[in-house]
C-alpha cells in the first residue's frame, strides 16, 4: 500500500488538477442544462486524450419520468437576468446581474419582465408572517427558506416573485455578516403542477441596506427581467473505466454541477477524480502499477440526480460494487474556510471497509511535516472521521 501511495504521489499532478479546476469552472453548471453539458464533454475529451476508456451516458430530463423515488425535472437554460432598484430615486443602481455573477439569480428562475413594489419579510416560512401583510403583485424581500417561502408568498398569497439575501452560517466558524458581499448559491425545484416565479440573490449587505429603507416606511421598487426557458430534455452522468481482473468494481465519484465557478463544490472534486485516473491509467501502461483485481469506475453526476439514474439504470452492477468513494468539496483553502476535511462513514445499515481504510490513508498521508526529533511527524491540515 504504501507502494502505491509513493507512485501516486510522484505522478499526480496537483497543477494539472488545478487546470482542470479552472476549466471546469467556467461552466454554469447547473443540473440539465447547456453549461453543464459542456463540463461533461471536457471531461470525456480528457479522459479520451489519456486512453482511458470513457463514455457519456444521456438520460431524459422532463417532469413525466423517474429514476426509482427520484421525479425527473426539465432542462432549463437562462440568456438574460438583472435586477435593478428604480425607487427611492435616490439609491436607484443595479441589485443583481447575471451576466456579472451567475449566483445573484436564483437557479431554475422562471421568465419575467417588470416593475413591481419590495415587500419584507423576516423569514415568511409561517403563515403567521403574513398576518396583516399585502403581498400580491409585489416581490418578497427575504432571509428563509426559498421552497417554503415560495409556497407560501407566490402560490397562496399570490406574490410575483423572491429577493433572498440569506447566508447560511456555520457557528462559531461563520456568521451571516462575515461574508457581506457574497451571494448564497440558491436553486428552485420545481415539482410537476408548481407554480413557477422568478428570484435573485442579494448580499447581506444589500439587504440590509433595503431592509433598513423598508422598516423606515420607505417605498422600494425594482425592474427586473429574467429571459429563461424550460424544456423537455437530458442530463449526463460520464463513466470512465478502468478495468480488474474480476467482475467487482470499486466506485469514485464526484457531482460535476453547479453555478459557475463553483470551484471548491465541485469542481476540485470532479477534476481530482479526473486527475486520479488519468494517473493510474498511465501507472499500469508504464508497469509501474499492476492491472487491479477489482475495477475502476469513475463517475461524474449531476449530484444525487445522475447517481439515481445511473444506479437505476444499471441495477445489475450494484452487488458487484466493493465500495465507493464521493469527493465533495476537496479543494477549499482551510485558513482562509475555517473547514475540516470530513471522511464520512455510510450508514450503519450498509457496513463497509471503506472507511477504515481511508481512515489509515488519511494517517499515512497526513504526515507532512517532521517533528523536531525526527521521530515521527504531523498534518498540516485538518481532517477528521465522521458518522452518517
Amino acid at each position: 500500500m504504501r507502494k502505491l501511495i509513493s507512485l501516486v504521489r510522484e505522478n499526480f499532478s496537483g497543477p494539472a488538477t488545478k487546470r482542470h479546476i479552472e476549466h471546469i469552472a467556467q461552466f454554469h453548471r447547473i443540473q440539465a442544462s447547456p453549461g453543464y453539458r459542456q463540463a461533461a464533454q471536457y471531461c470525456l475529451e480528457k479522459l479520451q486524450e489519456a486512453g482511458v476508456e470513457a463514455r457519456i451516458h444521456s438520460y431524459a430530463a422532463n417532469e413525466e419520468i423517474s429514476y426509482w423515488t427520484q421525479q425527473g425535472f426539465q432542462e432549463w437554460d437562462v440568456s438574460e437576468a438583472w435586477c435593478c432598484l428604480v425607487e427611492p430615486e435616490e439609491a436607484r443602481g443595479k441589485l443583481a446581474d447575471f451576466r456579472d455573477n451567475p449566483f445573484s439569480l436564483i437557479q431554475r428562475s422562471a421568465s419575467f419582465e417588470g416593475e413591481a413594489e419590495v415587500v419584507l419579510l423576516e423569514d415568511g416560512e409561517e403563515l403567521a408572517d403574513y398576518e396583516g401583510l399585502n403581498v400580491e403583485g409585489k416581490i418578497v424581500l427575504t432571509k428563509g427558506d426559498v421552497r417554503r417561502v415560495h409556497r407560501l408568498a407566490v402560490e397562496k398569497f399570490g406574490a410575483l416573485g423572491l429577493l433572498y439575501d440569506g447566508m447560511r452560517s456555520a457557528p462559531p466558524v461563520r456568521e451571516r455578516i462575515d461574508l457581506p458581499d457574497a451571494r448564497q448559491y440558491t436553486s428552485f425545484w420545481w415539482g410537476k403542477g408548481d407554480k413557477r416565479c422568478f428570484g435573485f440573490v442579494l448580499t447581506p449587505r444589500q439587504g440590509e441596506k433595503l431592509r433598513s429603507r423598508l422598516k423606515k416606511g420607505e417605498k422600494v421598487v425594482v425592474r427586473a427581467k429574467v429571459n429563461a426557458r424550460f424544456y423537455d430534455g437530458a442530463f449526463e452522468v460520464v463513466e470512465a473505466v478502468i478495468p480488474g481482473h474480476t467482475d467487482e468494481w470499486v466506485l469514485l465519484l464526484a457531482h460535476l454541477c453547479h453555478p459557475a465557478p463553483s470551484a471548491n463544490d465541485n469542481a476540485s472534486g470532479a477534476a481530482t477524480i479526473l486527475e486520479i485516473a488519468i494517473t493510474l491509467k498511465k501507472l499500469i501502461e508504464e508497469g509501474k502499477l499492476e492491472v487491479p483485481k477489482r475495477g475502476i469506475r469513475f463517475l461524474w453526476v449531476p449530484e444525487m440526480t445522475g447517481t439515481y439514474a445511473y444506479l437505476a439504470s444499471n441495477e445489475g452492477l450494484i452487488p458487484k460494487i466493493g465500495a465507493g468513494l464521493n469527493l465533495d468539496m476537496v479543494g477549499q483553502n482551510q485558513e482562509l474556510c475555517g473547514s475540516v476535511l470530513l471522511v464520512e462513514s455510510p450508514p450503519a445499515a450498509t457496513p463497509s471497509f471503506a472507511p477504515f481504510v481511508l481512515e489509515w490513508l488519511l494517517e499515512e498521508i497526513g504526515v507532512e511535516a517532521k517533528a523536531f526529533s525526527g521521530v515521527g511527524g504531523f498534518p498540516l491540515f485538518r481532517y477528521s472521521p465522521s458518522p452518517f
